[in-house]
């Protein structure tokens, strides 16, 4: 079986002649959206939202099953858990816990054949062997026939792939024609770089080599008239000046620089080809009732008057929607990073710790470094990385933050960069960095964000009922997104359904509106004793309004102890301080939706912060 997706779709079976791509749409989207995850399990909801754009029908289930069910047949891929022979090598379509998996090796499909061709080419670059970074890129390119995915139709996934591919496909074109460049042949690039520059009047790589090799035949003032227009252009439809690159290859054409001449001279070694990722994943929900905080966001990350690097601290309880805010802030302002947008999460899925030089070899690598540069240590490769981001304008999105010392290393340097930070708990960093604090959604905004998810769900139809289940979420997106998911998957459901199931999470194991899991992994990054201490609080008998006296009595331990305990799930978003204090000390209630849904402490689960 082998699988094109950079132009029309193709599929082959045993017999490389004959193509059998399906012809239904939809099966078309689940073969894309499977190949394109090999080795990956797939969930049935990416599936449904993929095909059906979060409103699936009644029957939409039965119609996935036997999409997969007709790839199957085509492509006599069996399935490993049918109870059916299972073949020991081919590829294989697995039925697994909450989704299918495709195994497919990866030289099977062109994308998976392109991306480390370009990987190789961009290394060849860095190593200034441009005659092989400029076939390894040629070779790359030849494997596109169109745009990718050009005539499979896209839900949310598949357009966001179609996205990437065309910048992986861009990016590509780029190095080949910079390497083009480095070896002299600035004849047979000048057409397709006057091309792209009149295509793309503000880009500033395509109007930099247009230049450059309008100046290396000898047509300076046709050179000089090109950074004119690209000028005018970037000030109008941006209101910028040109990059310091650009100016500064301006001014030594008026100097008329003989450096310039020379084909390794003055071009930038590692340009936007190579040094402009993008690891923003996109957004999984609409925002709603989140207005006000991304304008808030958006205006200091986009602001033009700024003087220092922008830095903004998005905090809250557990299932407040911080991770979702940060993404949707990163990719409105992401046309002010030019440079790159870089995302990592610094505590994995069970609240471990994940280590800080694993980041920043992740960023590096991003960014152009060589394998040798990223066997550094931390504090080496923290440099560097500061010493690359000092002059490039680069996005950088931290989430799951709980500590300082972790954030540290991570940091750009250069003012044109920004900063978004997700955190668990509330933090330090700088003087002038904006705070933005997250509370439960108003009441009407929950309404608004089930009503308009599940759009003429049979739970809409019944407004007292849609009112109770939307109180039961106690103001959580988290929450609300989880009912939501469920009435798609169960059309048939009322909102009495709905309510039922909602109650019923509250003392079973499983934890389908993730907010237990969103306690547990804020708890573990607590201290292991403090960890224990809080979930024995969380316990049916101890009362919900908490004084230093009251947890000091219910856990054993000395006043002191208690208030400091306090304090400490305070810091974290889990408990919040009531006004006014009384001799000197607070009292303290849990953050809406803490309690209801927490674990008991015989249940928690142990992790650690380490």
């Amino acid at each position: 079986m082998r699988i094109n997706l950079l132009g029309p779709l193709q599929a082959y079976g045993d017999d490389h002649r004959v193509d059998l791509a399906p012809a239904a749409q939809k099966v078309r989207q689940t073969l894309a959206l499977l190949v394109l995850n090999a080795g990956r399990v797939v969930r049935f909801e990416q599936l449904m939202d993929e095909l059906w754009d979060a409103d699936p029908p009644t029957s939409a289930h039965t119609a996935l099953q036997t999409y997969v069910y007709q790839l199957r047949k085509r492509f006599s891929l069996g399935n490993p858990r049918s109870g059916g022979a299972v073949r020991a090598a081919g590829p294989l379509l697995g039925t697994v816990d909450g989704g299918y998996q495709l195994s497919l090796p990866a030289d099977h499909v062109d994308v998976f054949r392109c991306e480390p061709l370009l990987a190789r080419a961009r290394a060849e670059f860095r190593d200034e062997d441009f005659a092989r970074a400029r076939d390894t890129a040629a070779a790359a390119l030849q494997l596109w026939r169109d745009d990718a995915l050009v005539d499979v139709r896209k839900g949310p996934a598949l357009q966001a792939e179609a996205v990437r591919l065309k910048e992986l496909r861009t990016s590509a074109h780029h190095l080949r024609i910079e390497a083009d460049l480095h070896l002299g042949r600035h004849h047979e690039v000048l057409g397709e770089l006057t091309s792209m520059a009149g295509r793309e009047p503000t880009n500033e790589w395509a109007q930099r080599n247009l230049m450059t090799a309008l100046y290396r035949m000898d047509r300076r003032v046709e050179a000089l008239q090109v950074y004119q227009r690209a000028r005018e252009r970037i000030a109008t439809e941006l209101g910028l000046d040109p990059s310091p690159e650009l100016q500064a290859l301006h001014t030594a054409m008026l100097m008329s620089d003989e450096e310039l001449l020379r084909p390794a001279g003055r071009l930038t070694a590692v340009t936007a080809a190579t040094r402009a990722p993008c690891h923003l994943p996109a957004p999984r929900e609409r925002l709603t009732g989140r207005a006000d905080q991304l304008a808030r966001l958006t205006g200091v990350l986009a602001g033009r008057a700024r003087t220092e690097r922008p830095l903004v601290i998005v905090g809250g309880a557990p299932g407040t929607g911080k991770s979702e805010l940060c993404l949707h802030a990163a990719h409105q302002v992401s046309g002010h990073y030019p440079d790159g947008r870089l995302y990592a999460r610094l505590r994995d899925g069970a609240g471990r710790r994940v280590r800080p030089a694993e980041i920043l070899r992740s960023f590096l690598r991003g960014l152009g470094a060589t394998e040798e540069q990223l066997r550094l240590g931390t504090t080496d490769l923290s440099l560097l990385f500061r010493s690359w981001t000092a002059d490039l304008r680069v996005l950088v999105v931290l989430d799951d933050v709980c500590d300082v010392r972790d954030l540290t290393p991570l940091l750009p340097s250069g003012g044109g960069c920004g900063v978004v930070i997700g955190s668990r708990r509330r933090l330090f960093v700088s003087s002038s960095a904006v705070h933005v604090e997250l509370a439960g959604l108003p009441f009407d905004d929950c309404l608004h964000l089930l009503a308009s998810s599940v759009p003429s769900h049979r739970a809409t139809m019944d407004p007292e009922g849609l009112r109770r289940l939307a109180g039961l979420c106690r103001g959580l997106p988290g929450a609300l997104f989880a009912v939501a998911s469920q009435l798609r998957r169960r059309p048939h459901w009322t909102a009495r359904q709905a309510t039922a199931w909602v109650l019923a999470s509250g003392g079973a194991d499983s934890d389908p509106l993730g907010v237990r899991a969103g306690l547990d992994r804020t708890l573990a990054t607590l201290p292991a004793e403090s960890r224990s201490l809080a979930y024995a609080l969380l316990s049916p008998g101890v009362p919900d309004r908490l004084t230093p006296a009251l947890a000091a009595a219910a856990l054993g331990i000395s006043d002191q102890q208690a208030e400091d305990l306090l304090e400490e799930l305070s810091e974290s978003y889990l408990l919040r301080a009531q006004h006014p204090c009384v001799n000197g000390r607070f009292s303290y209630e849990w953050e809406p939706g803490i309690r209801p849904f927490a674990a008991r402490q015989s249940n928690a689960p142990v992790m650690c912060s380490a």
